[in-house]
């Protein structure tokens, strides 16, 4: 736990409070979780079928076909770079 409470200090996410061991959530820290909040209710969790395979969901899925895409260039950067796929 004091691994990621460090990384999160570090990051600005997260302050200590002195003379205590307490953490606030900064106002940066909010500000993010909020982001990655509407993120998830907007983005992902509606389109969560459009990023799979089933082709019996009838649903437009213009974020399936970008991250289809983003895949296939990540895997050829790999292979250009002769790396293997993790076991």
């Amino acid at each position: 736990m004091t691994y990621d409470l460090r990384r999160l200090r570090l990051r600005g996410l997260i302050a200590r409070i002195p003379g205590t061991q307490r953490y606030i959530v900064t106002t940066y820290g909010l500000k993010v979780a909020f982001f990655y909040s509407k993120v998830y209710i907007r983005i992902l969790r509606p389109g969560w079928a459009a990023l799979t395979d089933d082709k019996r969901v009838d649903i437009p899925c213009p974020i399936g076909a970008i991250l289809n895409k983003l895949d296939a260039e990540v895997d050829r950067l790999c292979s250009d770079a002769q790396l293997r796929a993790a076991a």
